[in-house]
């Protein structure tokens, strides 16, 4: 969570905060309402004035535990706190859930405080804290997280959570949303005590990586028919999917990480298929579904499916000088109907079949 909202165990410096305010607005951030007005400008700030007007606020323990339970934290995860502050997430995360934890914050005062409360908590030896700029870092590497941060900077680090981060990954956000990426999960904490904004609560935000699964899909599907393969076709927007399947009626579709469920009507039974999607690969089991939808328990059979590659062919062109030219032509599935968007290229060979070197 960013230091921008908590208050440190020192108070901090007219020169950092000045450094934090020049660093938001390098990146074309606007303060809010609240926090512009009680900022002064550089040169503006005194000593004296910096510890009553800056509006640093405590999270709370309670909220921290609970926004690291609800990212279901465990041992073997590598959490990420991004503007980690005093390091209370990445303490909480090594020494309660077992995690390893970094901290990236822009304050060395607050790092060299964090390293002391890490050691203090006998966690020195899983966590890390860390001056960086936040849009270079590699997203691949973190499984889990977790911000505080203004909602322009969460707006900006959005591609590269969805871009870089393994499908599954989990990423908890205190108070501010990513636009129109929905949350999996909301969590809203009373808190009469807030000193900013007008709803005296707290906001904690759930998002799970969603897997790549828009395109077509082969799928073979257990009980009698089980020889018969289907086409299926997937439509994704963040983690909302639309489907349709060959010979069935789709009820719904669900996709959580890698979780991938779909409730279908095969003539008069209603199905559920629920599977984990890897890579091309989308396995898992057939559920009956009861008269209002619910799950009996009944297990029905399994299924299989997997993504239909994109569609390629070569094409040999002569040229008036000898050479020739293998064209391949990619047929890509279009996302909003069943047409293909075709590209080629060319890639010159010789006459004589051998590899054309310029």
């Amino acid at each position: 969570m960013s230091a921008l909202f908590r208050h440190p165990l020192a108070a901090p410096s007219a020169a950092s905060i000045n450094r934090r305010r020049f660093v938001l607005a390098g990146f074309g951030v606007a303060l809010p309402p609240w926090l512009a007005a009680q900022t002064p400008a550089v040169g503006e700030l005194s000593p004296a004035a910096s510890e009553a007007e800056v509006p640093y606020v405590q999270t709370p323990p309670l909220l921290v535990r609970r926004m690291l339970q609800l990212a279901e934290v465990k041992r073997n995860d590598l959490l990420w706190d991004l503007g980690s502050g005093d390091g209370r997430i990445v303490i909480a995360a090594a020494k309660q859930f077992g995690a390893r934890a970094v901290g990236y914050e822009i304050d060395p005062t607050l790092i060299r405080e964090s390293r002391k409360l890490a050691r203090l908590a006998g966690v020195a030896n899983r966590t890390q804290f860390l001056e960086r700029d936040l849009f270079t870092l590699n997203f691949a590497e973190p499984s889990v997280v977790t911000l505080y941060l203004l909602p322009e900077f969460n707006l900006k680090l959005r591609p590269l959570l969805l871009q870089q981060m393994r499908p599954g990954s989990r990423v908890v956000s205190h108070e501010w949303d990513m636009g129109d990426w929905p949350a999996d999960e909301t969590l809203l904490f009373p808190s009469p005590q807030k000193p900013h904004g007008t709803k005296k609560e707290h906001t904690v935000l759930l998002w799970i990586i969603p897997a790549k699964v828009a395109g077509r899909w082969q799928i073979q599907l257990g009980g009698a028919d089980r020889s018969k393969f289907r086409t299926l076709t997937l439509t994704q927007h963040f983690q909302r999917v639309s489907a349709a399947l060959e010979d069935s009626e789709v009820l719904w579709t669900q996709l959580r990480g890698t979780e991938l469920s779909m409730a279908i009507r095969r003539g008069a039974a209603v199905e559920l298929l629920r599977g984990k999607v890897t890579h091309a690969q989308w396995t898992g089991q057939i559920e009956k579904l009861g008269q209002w939808g619910n799950s009996t328990g009944e297990l029905i059979g399994k299924f299989s499916a997997r993504r239909l590659a994109d569609q390629a062919c070569a094409i040999r062109e002569k040229s008036s000088n000898g050479m020739t030219r293998k064209r391949l032509v990619l047929c890509c599935p279009m996302r909003e109907a069943a047409r293909y968007l075709c590209i080629s290229t060319s890639f010159p060979t010789a006459a004589n079949g051998r590899k054309w070197e310029p």
